[in-house]
């Protein structure tokens, strides 16, 4: 009698066991996503929108002893990339200005020469093969943003020119005064890119969004100072 009642017993729980499990199965077909599904979710979903870098600099330098020669160089840096990201790619749009002027004049026993040189450099258009942005979620709510925008094709301009001016006709009647000049032109691959990182805090009432702004020093080679203002605004 004991055996028979511990063998209903095991049979009562295998049943109860695949109700169970067939009530699981049921919930399932319903359409309704595992926990496994959900976080998957999260992880996967990209971030999207913009981080716009835009550049400024200006500087003046000079060369030569004042009193045989001089060179006087005035350079101009104005660039704005703005990297768009979507749920289709990454894009970015360019802008890009350059600008030098370099004013000499050389001093000879009955001559002189003075003269200009300029360099015009523009560039605009779009570049969705270089472009990229990352983004980096670490420990604590920090994140870093990786970003590049790739160049384009610029159009370059340059003009130079230069008069002979005669200071002492008596003493030297072989001077002639002229003028002589050059330009240049071309189509230069690959200006106006940026590329750098920065460096954030979530804010824990919008998790799921990205914004800020910060401002870095920007020196160039020729000696011009500016500043490099990188905006960013990034959400999922």
């Amino acid at each position: 009698m004991t055996h028979m009642i511990r063998h209903g017993i095991v049979v009562a729980m295998l049943a109860g066991l695949a109700c169970g499990s067939s009530g699981a199965s049921a919930s399932q077909s319903q359409g309704l996503p595992s926990l496994n599904q959900l976080l998957k979710g999260i992880a996967v979903k990209p971030f999207t929108g913009t981080v716009i870098v835009t550049e400024s600099t200006a500087g003046t330098s000079s060369t030569g002893d004042k009193v045989i020669s001089t060179s006087t160089a005035k350079t101009s840096v104005d660039n704005k990339a703005v990297i768009t990201v979507t749920d289709k790619g990454v894009v970015a749009t360019i802008a890009y200005v350059s600008k030098l002027r370099i004013d000499h004049e050389a001093r000879y026993q009955y001559h002189k020469v003075v003269g200009y040189k300029t360099e015009d450099l523009t560039a605009s258009g779009t570049n969705g093969q270089d472009a990229q942005v990352t983004v980096d979620l670490r420990a604590g709510g920090a994140y870093q943003i990786n970003f590049r925008s790739g160049g384009v094709v610029g159009d370059y301009r340059m003009f130079e020119t230069a008069d002979l001016i005669c200071t002492n006709l008596s003493a030297d009647p072989s001077c002639r005064p002229g003028t002589t000049s050059s330009n240049d032109a071309g189509k230069p691959p690959s200006q106006g890119g940026v590329s750098g990182s920065v460096d954030g805090q979530i804010d824990p009432k919008q998790p799921n969004v990205l914004v800020g702004s910060v401002t870095q020093p920007l020196n160039l080679p020729d000696g011009s100072t500016g500043n490099r203002t990188i905006t960013w605004n990034l959400s999922r």
